[in-house]
Order: structure tokens, then C-alpha cells, then sequence
């Protein structure tokens, strides 16, 4: 985009792409101007991030845009939980681990000897998973304290590319709340917390708010790349959900509205203005994490597309044959495949990270007393139609603690928005109107964060028109009802014990 004003890098768990936006008569402008995978790196028994490869990767595309035309500003958002610790020099001390390393496996036992669960989320209000930062943390100050002994800062991942663009120590507040380090009533670290893990508190940058200008752009990669000396890098909502959520297409008069940011993991959940750590919220294990504005994103974690892209990754490696997502669902949608043949729980530890995805749920079905699927249309069915059903539990969740709320729409935004049957189908299994897109939601919001920042824009439900008049949203109602009925009966037979 020759004439773009704002760069927003978005990192997700298998690409990242650099979108070049610009404001104009009340639409966003966007462009993919590069793309590039992401992934994890297995040394030995290990799963790491190649961190700089990426700082790397973030330099070239910072060299496309230059012959492009100036920025004004640039923004990074990432995926929440993982981080990286540096020492007094600023260097990294260690490659930072992917959140699916297994040295997290059996930890939230051990911590909640040292502080009870219930202690822990009335504090931090977040949903409780082996891969948050508090129990990577202490994975490493049991089994790796040498690091934090010499550790002199924590950095979240967007943190730490802020840094390295500009040489500033920041956190910026919606990824910090998914370190489960944060107290959600004052907005900054929990010392408390902190102090009782026996984590140094010093390691712990200040705290700033989405929408923070942090700072010029290194002159020494202003050089290197061509880009405009004087560009500016700011931090939107860094948390790639929190950009998401900023893009959900919401009607100013729609109070109450449910969302799911749909990509390798689904987020499902509804906005709100304080957080909720009711008994209830405890009990289905829902997380009250940052958003923009002073909104809390009240949502859930759910595995989803990682299923469908880690079974096309073996099925790729086993064929030495290209498959698209597409042709995937298309073989599922045949009429031989019939619906609700196979069911697997997509939370269940099974499919954290396993071998062999197709295998796992092969191993998952024999153990629950089904049918063996074995054609790869099957095995998508399965997971289609799973997945909707692991929605239809959370909203029955969601409406049992909040009985006084209306929920009419749930909102897909992100890359599962383009998978427009597992939008029917989650229409159908919850019997409530689906409008799915945009698809580049969490581009979008980093971008218009950027804009609010730079222009006269003054709430979150003007940037979100800006979003509908910009963007294109597909509506989906529900259909075939008692079938549908039918069939989350039988899910609940084969998964009752998860």
C-alpha cells in the first residue's frame, strides 16, 4: 500500500503477517504487505520459539514497506503467555519456550500447594492453564532457578519485539494480564502473588495502557531497513485477542453480544466493564483478561483450528501432498460422511501436543467406546461438529453466570471466520445467529488502535463502526434444531467424563 499511515504486525502461533493500513472518509484501508511462519523449534526434548528469526523476519518486512512510502506508526500484537527473561545487559538469557513444552505438565499441582487456586483467581481473575506464565515461571524456578537468578528483566513476547525496535522495557497491560502475575483491581502486578512463588520482584517492568506511544524507532534499524527515522511504535492492545475483540462489529445499541476470536485456539467469551471472579466464573474455569478502554475480555479458552492444522501436517508429511483447509472441509461436508458419526472433548490433554493429531483422535474414540474414523473427511467432521459442541457448553456456562443478560449474537472474528461451516454449524448447535468476519480482526484493531492514537477518534464504539462500514460480515441462523439437539446428546455420552 503505497499511501498506508500505520504497519501492524500480527503474530499468531503458525504465521505472522505485516498489514499496512490507512484511515480514509471513515473505512480502513488494508494490505497484506508480508507473511511468514512462525512455529515452534523441537531441540531434543524441548520446544522453543525462534525468537530472533522472527525479530528478523519483522526487519525485512520493515524494508518492503520502505520503498513503499512513510509510516506514521507501527504496532506489534502477539500471543499471550510466553515470555522471555533478560539479564542486566539486556540480552536474552535463554531461547523463550513455547507455551506447549511439555516441562509445564502435572506443574499446577505442585504451585497450588504454595497458593490455593481460589487464592490465585480472586486476584487474578484468570482461567487456569498449565501454559500461563505464572506456572511456566515456576516450572523454571524449580527446575531452571539458575535463569532467574541472573534474570534482571520479564518480558512478554510483543514486549520484548517493542524493545528491540526501540530499547524501551515496557509491559503493556492486556498481554500482561495472561501471565495470571496481575492484579485485575489495581492494574499492575501483583506483588503479593509474586513474592509468595518466590519469583524476583524486580524482574518486572512498569505497566503501561494499549494505545501507549513508546517510543522512535532505533535509528540503527531505521538504517538498516530504509524505514522512516521518525516512525513511531506503539503498543495497541499487544495481546492478539485484545486487537481482535477492538474489531468485533458490534451495532452501538447491542449491549449484551458474545464473541469468538477463532484461530488455532478459539476465545469465547463477552465484554464487560469489571471482572467477574464469581464462584461460578471459578468453577468453569473462564478468564477475565485486559481489553482496551477499561473493558475486561470475560471469555474461555478452547482448542479449535490446531486440531484441523496439526492433523494436515502429518497427513502432509505421511502424502508428500499439499492440502488446503478448504478442500478439508469440503471432503467433510461430503454427503458420505455422516454427521455425528465420532465425538472428541477438544480440551482434553490428549491433544495438547501430540505426536500424531489423526492418531490421537483415533485413540481418543477407541477409548471412549466409538467408532474408529479413519478418512480424513471424518476425522474434520469430528472436529467440526465438536468444536460446536464445546460452544454450545460455554454459552450455557456464560448464561448461567450472567442469568440477566440477553445474548441474541455471537460475533467469529480471526481466520476461523472464513471456515463458514463451522459458523453454520455453531449457529445450529447453540441455536443463536452467527455473524462471522472480519477475518483480519486482530490486524484491524491493532491498526485502529494506532489511528485513535494519531486521530480524532474518541471510543471504542466508533472504531468498531469504522469496522462494519469497512469490512463485510456474513450472517448464518440457526437450522435443523432437534437434530442438532439430538447430536449434543450424543456428544455429551462420549465426553461426559471430561
Amino acid at each position: 500500500m503505497e499511501d498506508a499511515e500505520h504497519l501492524a504486525f500480527d503474530f499468531g502461533a503458525s504465521n505472522a503477517r505485516a498489514i499496512a493500513g490507512k484511515l480514509e472518509n471513515g473505512k480502513l484501508k488494508i494490505k497484506e504487505i508480508y507473511r511468514f511462519t512462525t512455529g515452534g523449534v523441537k531441540v531434543l526434548d524441548s520446544i522453543y520459539w525462534d525468537i530472533l528469526g522472527f525479530y528478523s523476519e519483522i526487519k525485512k518486512a520493515l524494508s518492503v514497506q520502505s520503498k513503499k512510502g512513510k509510516l506514521r506508526t507501527c504496532g506489534i500484537d502477539t500471543w499471550g503467555v510466553d515470555f522471555v527473561l533478560l539479564d542486566k545487559n539486556g540480552r536474552l538469557i535463554s531461547n523463550p519456550y513455547h507455551y506447549r513444552d511439555k516441562r509445564t505438565n502435572n506443574i499446577m499441582d505442585i504451585a497450588f500447594k504454595v497458593v490455593p487456586p481460589k487464592k490465585i483467581f480472586k486476584i487474578t481473575g484468570i482461567q487456569f492453564m498449565q501454559i500461563n506464565s505464572l506456572f511456566q515461571l515456576y516450572s523454571s524456578k524449580i527446575y531452571e532457578n539458575h535463569f532467574l537468578n541472573i534474570a534482571d528483566k520479564f518480558l512478554m513476547i510483543a514486549d520484548f519485539f517493542n524493545y528491540l525496535l526501540t530499547g524501551k522495557k515496557f509491559s503493556e497491560y492486556t498481554i500482561a494480564t495472561t501471565s495470571q502475575l496481575l492484579d485485575l483491581k489495581t492494574k499492575d502486578w501483583s506483588y503479593k502473588l509474586i513474592e509468595e512463588f518466590g519469583f524476583p520482584k524486580k524482574i518486572f517492568p512498569k505497566i503501561i495502557e494499549p494505545g501507549s506511544i513508546i517510543g522512535k524507532i532505533l535509528g540503527s534499524i531505521s538504517t538498516e531497513t530504509g524505514i522512516n527515522k521518525n516512525l513511531k511504535i506503539i503498543a495497541p492492545a499487544t495481546h492478539d485477542t485484545a486487537s481482535a475483540i477492538v474489531s468485533v462489529p458490534v451495532p452501538f445499541d447491542e449491549k449484551d453480544f458474545l464473541y469468538i476470536s477463532s484461530g488455532t485456539w478459539a476465545l469465547f467469551g463477552t465484554e464487560l466493564n469489571e471482572p467477574n471472579t464469581s464462584e461460578n466464573a471459578l468453577k468453569y474455569n473462564f478468564t477475565n483478561e485486559g481489553g482496551v478502554f477499561g473493558t475486561i475480555r470475560f471469555l474461555k479458552n478452547i482448542t479449535c483450528f490446531w486440531l484441523i492444522q496439526e492433523c494436515r501436517r502429518i497427513w502432509e508429511e505421511k502424502s508428500g501432498k499439499k492440502m488446503t483447509f478448504s478442500k478439508l472441509t469440503e471432503e467433510a461436508l461430503d454427503p458420505s460422511i455422516k454427521p455425528f458419526s465420532f465425538f472428541i472433548y477438544p480440551d482434553s490433554p490428549d491433544f495438547l501436543n501430540p505426536i500424531d493429531m489423526p492418531q490421537a483422535i483415533k485413540d481418543f474414540c477407541k477409548k471412549t467406546g466409538q467408532k474408529i474414523p479413519h478418512k480424513k473427511g471424518e476425522m474434520v467432521r469430528c472436529i467440526l461438529e465438536s468444536i460446536a459442541f464445546r460452544y454450545r457448553e460455554i454459552y450455557k456456562n456464560i448464561k448461567e453466570i450472567f442469568p440477566m443478560k440477553t445474548f441474541k449474537t455471537i460475533y467469529i472474528v480471526g481466520g476461523g471466520a472464513q471456515n463458514s461451516a463451522l459458523s453454520q454449524f455453531t449457529a445450529n448447535a447453540t441455536g443463536i445467529t452467527v455473524k462471522a468476519g472480519p477475518i483480519e480482526a486482530t490486524a484491524i484493531g491493532n491498526l485502529l488502535i494506532q489511528a485513535y492514537n494519531e486521530y480524532n477518534i474518541k471510543s471504542l464504539k466508533e472504531i468498531r463502526k469504522i469496522v462494519r462500514n469497512s469490512q463485510n460480515i456474513i450472517t448464518f441462523r440457526p437450522e435443523e434444531r432437534s437434530f442438532w439437539d439430538e447430536g449434543f446428546k450424543k456428544y455429551k455420552n462420549y465426553v461426559k467424563n471430561y
